[in-house]
């Protein structure tokens, strides 16, 4: 897992790498924060819904002649 990295301890002996650690961190710790590039479509949780819209999905397949199995 990514995230397990960062409980990974260490040791910097070299005074220099330690400052290009330290100079590092700080630099990251001023960038805006991450923001999404675009919206992400909320979650459909309907039954309903889900079932108008796999259905509306089968009839736009069946029109292009496309498998719904490929």
């Amino acid at each position: 897992m990514a995230t397990s990295s960062i409980f990974y301890n260490f040791t910097i002996t070299d005074p220099k790498a330690a400052e290009r650690f330290a100079d590092a961190l700080e630099k990251a710790s001023q960038q805006p924060p991450w923001k999404p590039a675009f919206e992400v479509a909320p979650l459909i949780t309907d039954k309903e819904e889900l079932r108008a819209m796999f259905e509306r999905r089968k009839k736009l397949d069946a029109e292009k002649g496309n498998s719904p199995n490929t």
